[in-house]
């Protein structure tokens, strides 16, 4: 069912229905007037957007006007150049790898350029055939970790912004809207007066980086789980090859990390977690 240009599967209506009440009392807790900031955070393809909606639903619903802010309309740079921009972070830290291990020679050469012109210097299979691609792929692993998810890919603080501005009861605020060409960056102007909550929903939104948050829903989700929704959703080429793989993994990885800041965590069959038992696990 759509809802709003959303897809929205029963089982993320059964989700909201177990985790709204818990929202409602959070917000609840606050002085009446207060304006409070809600963020859905979670792997990409976990839900997130739909969760939102009907986040946003309930609490309409409830006579509690609230609006949706998007923090995939704030990386540095437009989804085709930042695409481009992580394979070159990885790429250009596992080719540093092997000319510091001096294990980059002319056969080396030809070998990977090859992979790269098919997109498959990612793949970690292909490591038993050429064993020096390990070397590669460890060292650019590290480099994406240290990009992924951090000030040099995401405007942290220009989100931190609008809803430090959101809080302080501005009545109008301009949001940063995105395409995925350069050309499409613009920002939209939004008469908030009326809304007293506002929901954030971004990947990264549980970060550490990001300021004036309220209340932190994480949805969590493997990697596999997020692929075979991101294949559902068949929105960016690609979604399915060695690199996003990668990608995927290093961001989930980045989320677990984090979970013991979120507030409220739930899978994607309902289930509400327990940090406590998360710590143990790890």
């Amino acid at each position: 069912m759509e809802e709003c240009g959303v897809g929205i599967a029963e089982i993320q209506r059964e989700n909201a229905d177990k985790l709204f009440p818990l929202l409602l009392c959070r917000v609840r807790e606050f002085p009446k007037g207060e304006k409070k900031v809600i963020v859905v955070s979670g792997g990409s393809g976990a839900g997130k957007t739909g969760m939102a909606w009907l986040l946003k639903q309930r609490f309409d619903e409830r006579g509690i006007p609230a609006l949706i802010i998007s923090g995939d309309n704030y990386p540095r740079r437009v989804p085709f150049h930042n695409d481009a921009e992580r394979v070159s972070v990885f790429r250009l830290a596992g080719m540093d790898a092997l000319l510091r291990k001096r294990l980059y020679t002319a056969s080396v050469c030809d070998a990977l350029k090859a992979l790269q012109a098919e997109n498959l210097d990612a793949d970690e299979s292909l490591a038993v055939r050429y064993p020096w691609l390990e070397v590669y792929q460890k060292s650019g692993d590290a480099a994406l970790a240290d990009y992924l998810g951090t000030e040099k890919e995401l405007l942290f603080s220009e989100v931190s912004s609008v809803l430090s501005a959101f809080k302080r009861k501005e009545p109008v605020l301009w949001l940063r809207q995105m395409g995925r060409q350069a050309h499409e960056i613009w920002y939209e102007q939004m008469n908030v007066s009326d809304k007293e909550v506002l929901i954030l929903e971004w990947t990264h939104g549980n970060s550490a980086l990001l300021r004036e948050t309220d209340v932190s829903v994480v949805l969590k989700s493997t990697p596999e789980q997020t692929l075979e929704n991101r294949k559902k959703r068949n929105r960016d080429k690609g979604i399915d090859s060695p690199f996003v793989a990668r990608v995927l993994r290093i961001e989930q990885e980045k989320i677990e990390t984090g979970l013991q800041k979120a507030d409220l965590i739930q899978d994607m069959q309902g289930n509400l977690i327990d940090k406590d038992r998360i710590s143990k696990e790890a």
